[in-house]
């Protein structure tokens, strides 16, 4: 009995960790966190993301394949360095964000003018 415990336990752990670890599906601007902040940096990150930091914030932003997908990293930088915008990210609990935001940027709005969007 105690090993079959075991074995349910470390599958659910699996499962749990799998589910932590993926990529957060498509999602709507109704599912998605605004938070909004001045742009302090804007650089290239790994596996072609954009990484955007906002001021007093500790989570690094992306645009997930933000190069690939043909964002220009100077004319994003022009737009919005030093600006305040705001982020749609998916509000999506896991294991490393207990916070529930998944820093995956889906939409970046400055005042009124859509900078980026996935949707």
């Amino acid at each position: 009995m105690r090993r079959l415990t075991f074995i349910f336990l470390g599958i659910a752990l699996v499962v749990f960790l799998a589910y932590s670890f993926t990529n957060a599906p498509t999602v709507h601007s109704e599912d998605c966190i605004l938070i909004s902040g001045k742009v302090i940096s804007v650089k290239e990150g790994t596996s072609s993301n954009i990484q955007i930091r906002l001021e007093n914030d500790s989570h690094y932003y992306y645009i997930d394949r933000g190069m690939e997908k043909g964002v220009n990293l100077e004319q994003l930088s022009t737009k919005v360095l030093n600006k305040t915008v705001t982020l749609y990210c998916p509000n999506r609990w896991t294991i490393v964000n207990p916070d529930g935001i998944v820093p995956q940027i889906s939409k970046m709005e400055k005042g009124t003018s859509v900078v980026y969007s996935e949707f």
